[in-house]
């Protein structure tokens, strides 16, 4: 098992600090030397309580985004680079009327009218290809759970990556008027 970048930033702020605390234990350290490893641990504390602080924030808005995202009144999906789901939000699992489970990590395409998935194929691998900046939209037969087939209105953007390419499809679906 493979620690997390947290873990990992502790293991190594704890290792330093008690080198820092180990070397203060050292009688031969001249008192120039001991006042600025003293500054640099206190420094070093300081900066580990920041960094708490700031993940602490960090976790209250990526819960405030999940909360958002979750109870939003639209349908909305992202897919990964392949097209499948990698999230879905309350409306979309009501629209597609199917359980979270079965919809992440499934092909958003498997969810679209057979006479329409060759389009939306298109459409989405132009997206990954070009990366459009402004939304696209399209309308396409959606199939819904065990039910009849419903006209959906798609808006999509892709996700772009910060060094170039797209990671992946930011999806909007509401049924066509």
């Amino acid at each position: 098992m493979t620690a997390s970048a947290p873990e990992l930033l502790l293991a190594t702020v704890t290792a330093v600090r008690d080198a820092i605390v180990k070397r203060l234990g050292v009688d031969s350290l001249n008192p120039d030397a001991k006042r600025e490893m003293e500054m640099a641990l206190e420094e070093l504390d300081v900066m580990w309580e920041e960094l708490q602080g700031q993940a602490t924030l960090l976790l209250r808005e990526n819960a405030r985004y999940a909360e958002f995202f979750q109870y939003a009144p639209d349908a909305y999906l992202i897919t990964d680079a392949g097209g499948s789901v990698r999230e879905a939000n309350q409306a979309a699992l009501e629209l597609l009327h199917a359980p979270r489970d079965t919809v992440v990590g499934r092909a958003l395409s498997e969810y679209v009218g057979d006479d329409d998935r060759v389009a939306f194929l298109t459409h989405t691998v132009s997206l990954m290809l070009g990366g459009a900046v402004q939304p696209v939209a399209w309308r396409a037969q959606l199939k819904c759970g065990a039910g009849e087939p419903l006209a959906a209105e798609f808006s999509v953007r892709a996700i772009p990556l910060k060094k170039g390419g797209v990671g992946g499809l930011c999806w909007l679906i509401r049924p066509a008027p």
